[in-house]
């Protein structure tokens, strides 16, 4: 079996069974562990599976993944009116990182004429910004991951440790109240947690179709958020929230 044969049943497999293992892959296809362990590491690095001691998993539950394109139109009026809240804690002179997704990406229309430095993975937000020239712009390396149309993986994390942005506007598929932050892919999941890092201040941006929705991979904790922004929140999961710590902001209330 050739190494593109190998590959694709490596990834049949996880579709199937959501993990594998190097001793049990090498043993069904009649190669070496070090084959198989380079096989994995292949595919990881294209962002198709995770790396984990001994074998691999799955990086995406598949049947949640959405394609940007459909989600940038549910909510849209929410999403704009979240975004527009977002850009009143910027001030010229700073910089910020967009997030990926279908809220996020609506601050970059609000920021022509501002005098400020983005940094993102977003094409989505690169095409809108792209000739904006007060706005300096800095693009993040990283595979493509097309249903998000934003970079990310080991490129982008290492890039992100460059930075320090005083801002990050953070995206997600959905929250908990009790757990935190959450998105559809494991390898997103890590590139957000740099950006995390990367930023004095985090917030939120969530349209309340997101309460209390969890997806396959945790992106964070709410300690480590600074606000969260939505048009509509139960005042019960917005207590439990501001419990720990999170300053929750709803638009049309008093910032």
């Amino acid at each position: 079996m050739n190494a593109t044969l190998r590959k694709r049943e490596i990834l049949a497999l996880l579709e199937e069974h959501g993990s594998v293992q190097v001793g049990d892959l090498a043993n069904r296809m009649g190669v070496s562990k070090v084959t198989i362990r380079n096989d994995l590491d292949e595919l990881a690095t294209l962002g198709s599976l995770v790396r984990t001691h001994g074998g691999a998993i799955i990086a995406e539950n598949k049947g949640s993944s959405r394609y940007i394109s459909n989600t940038i139109h549910e909510f849209r009026k929410e999403k704009e009116a979240i975004a527009g809240l977002a850009v009143t804690f910027i001030k010229d002179g700073q910089s910020i990182i967009i997030d990926n997704g279908s809220t996020t990406m609506h601050i970059a229309s609000h920021l022509t004429g501002r005098h400020v430095t983005v940094v993102t993975s977003s094409l989505l937000v690169m095409k809108e910004l792209m000739e904006v020239e007060s706005v300096d712009l800095m693009m993040a390396g990283g595979i493509l991951r097309r249903p998000a149309m934003g970079l990310m993986g080991s490129f982008s994390k290492d890039f992100y440790r460059q930075i320090h942005a005083d801002w990050y506007f953070m995206g997600g598929s959905g929250y908990l109240s009790e757990q935190g932050v959450f998105c559809t892919n494991l390898i997103e999941a890590d590139s957000k947690r740099s950006m995390i890092e990367s930023a004095a201040k985090v917030v939120f941006l969530a349209d309340s179709s997101k309460m209390e929705h969890p997806s396959l991979a945790k992106v964070c904790d709410w300690n480590v958020v600074d606000y969260m922004i939505t048009e509509r929140i139960d005042p019960e999961v917005r207590s439990v929230i501001e419990g720990h710590g999170v300053k929750v902001l709803v638009v049309g209330e008093a910032k």
